[in-house]
């Protein structure tokens, strides 16, 4: 394998969506595009069909729905999208709309256990895993997808710690970047009223409820405090927001990044998660953190340095250390913010995609050097033929 030839890749989706895992592989697809290599995109169609007829109550929500996002302007992270993307034309990920290639790559576990059976001529398949997607679906489906043979990337330690319970060996850890274009920032001190902001999703993982209760013990003990959320969707009712809660649906990219510089600590309190975009963008924007211990996080949070780590579910001991930062004398406030800043200068899109062609040429270099030692070997003594059974 010359490690000089540009490859040919694709990135294979599901519905698209504002998810961080769709933005993270059009980042980091980008990347290896910026290296020179082939890159294409391809995703099933954007939307669910609609209801029919006979199901009007669904049908009025899905045309709220619709006129709420055309009037937010919101659109999926892919069609930002710097390299070719192309749309399935159904609903199902079809091999035979896909051109050959050297290297085909699937996250979520659905379409990971499509692509893996794949022909040869596809490429060499890559199970890029983003997040532990027990949520996604049956259980004993998804613990299948992920026992599949096949190479590992992965963005988290924890997700390699993952993966090698489910017996994989050849794991890979290429770590999510920071869009410096979008998200850095320049040195700052605190606000004067003291702001905590934290992404707000209605999806059991994220544990929305425990962050928002935490914020009303913070909003307690300092009740001055400004409370800053934003999320793809309205503010579920179901949810009870702290007084004063500031709440942003579907804010517009340019956005994002001040709402990180507006705080003065940002929170994750989600369950598991894969890697956690949010808080390292808030720390790109030189805001310390509080996460749980939840995974992806604790690649870029060090507690006491740039914020602080808690035990899952645990609102107090989470409000606790949101105070703690609040109170932090500006000076030692300055001191955490700067940490933050620097730990995040080590997440970087073209050298995580410089580590990823490192290894696909390694993947591939193996790969054929099997396959010629299988021809030479001659044709099998049970099938009478060399290759695949």
């Amino acid at each position: 394998m010359d490690h000089g030839k540009a490859l040919s890749l694709h990135w294979v989706e599901g519905r698209p969506s504002l998810a961080g895992g769709i933005k993270s592989n059009r980042l980091i697809a980008e990347a290896m595009a910026r290296r020179g290599h082939r890159v294409t995109i391809f995703h099933l169609p954007a939307r669910k069909q609609w209801p029919s007829l006979a199901q009007p109550l669904k049908l009025w929500r899905r045309a709220y729905r619709e006129v709420t996002r055309q009037s937010a302007g919101a659109r999926h992270h892919l069609e930002q999208a710097a390299v070719p993307v192309r749309v399935f034309p159904g609903r199902v990920v079809d091999a035979d709309f896909v051109p050959d290639a050297d290297v085909v790559f699937a996250s979520w576990w659905a379409v990971w256990r499509e692509v893996a059976g794949w022909p040869a001529s596809k490429g060499l398949k890559v199970h890029y895993a983003r997040h532990h997607e027990l949520h996604g679906g049956p259980e004993d489906e998804v613990h299948a997808a992920y026992r599949l043979p096949g190479p590992k990337v992965v963005i988290s330690s924890w997700l390699g710690r993952v993966m090698q319970e489910y017996g994989h060996a050849e794991i890979l850890r290429v770590p999510n970047g920071v869009n410096w274009a979008q998200f850095d920032s320049s040195p700052r001190g605190r606000q004067d009223r003291p702001t905590v902001g934290m992404l707000m999703r209605d999806a059991v993982f994220k544990d929305t409820p425990v962050g928002l209760e935490a914020m009303r013990l913070v909003r307690e003990r300092i009740p001055e405090v400004r409370l800053i959320g934003f999320g793809q969707q309205a503010f579920p009712g179901k949810w009870a927001a702290p007084e004063g809660l500031e709440y942003h649906e579907r804010p517009a990219q340019d956005l994002i990044p001040k709402l990180y510089q507006s705080c003065d600590c940002w929170v994750v309190p989600s369950r598991s998660e894969g890697f956690g975009m949010p808080g390292l963008e808030a720390a790109a924007g030189h805001c310390p953190i509080v996460s749980t211990r939840c995974g992806g996080p604790e690649d870029y949070v060090r507690d006491g340095v740039n914020g602080y780590l808690v035990d899952v579910g645990d609102a107090n001991a989470m409000a606790d250390r949101i105070v703690a930062i609040l109170r932090r004398s500006e000076e030692d406030w300055r001191r955490m913010s700067a940490a933050s800043y620097e730990i995040a200068r080590e997440f970087d899109w073209d050298r995580s995609a410089e580590k990823l062609e490192a290894a696909l040429y390694r993947w591939l270099e193996v790969r054929d050097d099997e396959a010629l030692a299988q021809a030479a070997a001659g044709p099998s003594p049970l099938t009478g033929a060399s290759g695949d059974a």
